[in-house]
C-alpha cells in the first residue's frame, strides 16, 4: 500500500494515465492525492474528472485557483464563460455529479506529517489556526455556493488580521490557500510576481519564513510552475508545469521517491 502526491495536473489526461503506470497504481491499495488544479488549459478536464470520480474511494484533491474558477463559472454565471474546455465540462451529463465532487473538496489534506494545501501555508498561520479557516471557508462554500463565489475574487485585504470582516477572511484564506507565492516581510501577500525568484526588495518566497522552517509537519504544495519542482526539509514543490511541457510529478509519501513523466 502506498500513498501519492500528485501535482498540478490541469487537464493533461493523457499524462496522468502515463503517471499511473509509472507507479504502477494499484487502486485496491494505493491512494492518490492531488495538489489541486485538476482542469483547465490541457484540453482534457472532463476525462480528468470522469477519471478521479470513478476512483474517488482512493483518490482525493485539494481546491487549486483553477477548480475554483471553473466552480464560479458553473454555480454562479457559466453562461457567460469562453473557456471551451470549461463548456465542454458543464456540457457532459454526468456534469452535476462530478462538479458537486469537486465542489466538495477540501482546501488542505493532512497525511500523517504531511500537509497538502495548493498554494502552501500562509506563513503567519500556525497550522491548527490555518485548518480551523479552511474549514470554515469550505462551509462558507457548501453553504451557498453562488454567494461564495461572489465575494471570492480579489486581491484584497493582502494582508491577515482577526479584525477582517467575514467576507474578507474569506477572501484571503482562499488567496492564502490557492493563489499564494510571494510574501512581503510585513506579512502581505503579492500577487504581480510569479516567477522563479524575484528582485523586489521585501519579498520572499512563503516558505522562505523561519515560522515555516519551524513547523512539525512537511508541506506539499502545487500552483507555482515557474519554480518547478522543488524540495528542501520543510517543503516539496510538485508543479513541474506539464501544461507549459514540463512533467507531471508524484511523490511517494512512505519513501519520498519521485516519479515523472
Amino acid at each position: 500500500m502506498a500513498t501519492y502526491a500528485i501535482g498540478d495536473v490541469q487537464g493533461c489526461f493523457g499524462p496522468l494515465m502515463q503517471l499511473i503506470k509509472v507507479i504502477d497504481f494499484n487502486p485496491a491499495q494505493d491512494q492518490l492525492m492531488f495538489c489541486g488544479d485538476l482542469v483547465n488549459r490541457g484540453g482534457r478536464s472532463l476525462d480528468v474528472l470522469r477519471w478521479i470520480y470513478a476512483h474517488q474511494h482512493c483518490c482525493n484533491s485539494v481546491l487549486g485557483n483553477h477548480d475554483l474558477n471553473m466552480l464560479s463559472k458553473y454555480y454562479g454565471s457559466y453562461k457567460s464563460t469562453k473557456n471551451q474546455e470549461f463548456k465542454q465540462v458543464f456540457a457532459a451529463s454526468d456534469a452535476p455529479l462530478l462538479l458537486n465532487w469537486l465542489l466538495n473538496r477540501p482546501l488542505y489534506i493532512q497525511c500523517g506529517k504531511d500537509l497538502i494545501i495548493h498554494a502552501g501555508l500562509y506563513p503567519n498561520w500556525k497550522v491548527k489556526q490555518f485548518k480551523q479557516l479552511a474549514q470554515q471557508t469550505q462551509q462558507a462554500l457548501l453553504t451557498d455556493p453562488k454567494q461564495f463565489f461572489k465575494i471570492m475574487y480579489g486581491n484584497t485585504p493582502t494582508k491577515w488580521s482577526t479584525d477582517l470582516d467575514q467576507e474578507s477572511k474569506i477572501r484571503f484564506v482562499v488567496n492564502a490557500s490557492t493563489r499564494m507565492r510571494f510574501v512581503r516581510t510585513n506579512g502581505s501577500l503579492n500577487f504581480s510576481a510569479n516567477g522563479r525568484q524575484t528582485k523586489i526588495k521585501n519579498l520572499k518566497p512563503w516558505f522562505s519564513y523561519k515560522p515555516i522552517k519551524k513547523l512539525k509537519k512537511h508541506i506539499i504544495f502545487g500552483h507555482w510552475s515557474a519554480l518547478g519542482l522543488y524540495q528542501d526539509s520543510y517543503v516539496t514543490g510538485l508543479d513541474a508545469g506539464k501544461v507549459w511541457g514540463g512533467q507531471l510529478t508524484a511523490l511517494r509519501l512512505e519513501d519520498r521517491q519521485l516519479f515523472s513523466v
